[in-house]
């Protein structure tokens, strides 16, 4: 049985493993030039996999939560003074 509701009928290019294993770096966009084949592969997987394009898209939702969540909260004034006078230090040092 797969990471997600058990295997899809037919065969696959990527098995599901792989692709929730890669699910973070596919969304993130941390996969590299060097990995586009793997960009192909796992995209085209979750055209053709409702169980890990399930998965995906409760990852982007929880995301946007996430996102929405934290979108009013600012960094202390103070904070941002301190990180300012640092990033002034370093340049003129």
């Amino acid at each position: 049985m797969s990471a997600v509701d058990g295997p899809s009928p037919g065969p696959r290019e990527t098995d599901c493993d792989e692709v929730i294993d890669r699910l973070y770096a596919f969304l993130d966009h941390e996969l590299s030039t060097a990995d586009e084949v793997d960009v192909g592969r796992i995209q085209r997987h979750l055209d053709e996999c409702a169980p890990c394009l399930r998965e995906r898209d409760v990852e982007v939702v929880v995301r946007q939560v996430v996102k929405r969540a934290c979108a009013s909260d600012c960094a202390p004034e103070t904070l941002r003074v301190k990180i300012l006078t640092q990033i002034t230090q370093v340049r003129s040092g």
